[in-house]
């Protein structure tokens, strides 16, 4: 199967079918829930939109990455959560709730704040003399078919379904686009091995720290604010775990640029290493909790 037939077509489907899915398991329960504590999801979108970007670009200042390699890290850090996050917080029970009201919201705002920041950092970045661009309307689009739609179709399919139903498919539907996204990134990893950096590489301790600085700020600054630690933990997976599928599908279908896409190649590889040691690190307190001092996170 062709690198191209995999980026510009399968990405893009199994994508929206990946977003569809998070939409199945939306209520407007989950939503009047969380709004009860606005505090707590004014924290997370604030900590995903504003500190995970100024992140990236301290990384990009940092490291002396190609120009190339530093859009697709600055890419990373402005594109929603997804399914992935959500599960993560469910394995180490984190307020389910939270995590998906702020994947809800990532999806609706990134399709209209990715183009823009998006392009300024191409500027920033002077790759706009090279001719790289990212037309507006034209990647809001894009994003919102692959991204919101999807989501609302899943709620509204949701509504119509009968429970026995909805009891039956909501798992096999997760089950399916889950394996079918894990296949894509495989494949895409394997088409583009050739141009991937080395394992040891800049692009590789980028990647790392862009997940563990994320997820270790999202966790101190929401345990320095006292929250409950399931909404600590919640809100720590969902600064720290991006929706690398969407970074990709911008890089590789709108931008039409391999080079940008081969960071969130890496990033969406690589990014489970921390997070499954910080997961097992989670069980394990929870079930020695004599072992720490502290309180949990």
């Amino acid at each position: 199967m062709s690198a191209e037939l995999l980026s510009q077509v399968i990405l893009p489907w199994v994508l929206a079918g990946v977003m569809m899915a998070m939409g199945l398991s939306l209520t407007t329960a989950d939503f009047a829930r969380t709004w009860r504590h606005p505090r707590r999801v004014l924290l997370g979108v604030s900590l995903q939109m504003l500190a995970l970007p100024l992140l990236a670009w301290a990384l990009v200042l940092l490291l002396p990455l190609p120009p190339l390699a530093a859009a697709g890290l600055l890419l990373v850090s402005l594109v929603p959560g997804g399914a992935t996050s959500n599960m993560f917080s469910y394995l180490v029970q984190g307020d389910l709730a939270l995590s998906v009201s702020l994947t809800a919201i990532a999806a609706v705002q990134a399709p209209f704040t990715l183009p823009l920041i998006m392009g300024w950092n191409l500027e920033l970045l002077g790759l706009t003399a090279r001719g790289f661009s990212l037309p507006y309307w034209h990647t809001v689009g894009q994003l919102l078919l692959v991204t919101l739609f999807p989501v609302l179709a899943g709620m509204l399919l949701r509504r119509v379904l009968t429970a026995p139903w909805l009891a039956w498919l909501l798992p096999k539907v997760k089950v399916f686009t889950g394996v079918a996204m894990i296949s894509v990134v495989i494949a895409l990893f394997v088409s583009h091995a050739g141009r991937l950096p080395a394992l040891l590489s800049l692009e590789t301790l980028a990647v790392m720290l862009l997940c563990m600085l994320g997820m270790t700020l999202g966790h101190r600054v929401a345990r320095r604010l006292r929250l409950p630690h399931d909404s600590v933990r919640a809100i720590t997976v969902e600064v720290g775990v991006q929706n690398a599928g969407v970074a990709m599908m911008v890089a590789f279908v709108i931008l039409q640029q391999p080079a940008i896409g081969l960071v969130p190649l890496l990033y969406g590889l690589l990014m489970n290493v921390p997070v499954f040691l910080w997961m097992f690190a989670c069980l394990w307190r929870d079930r020695h909790p004599e072992a720490t001092v502290a309180k949990r996170p």
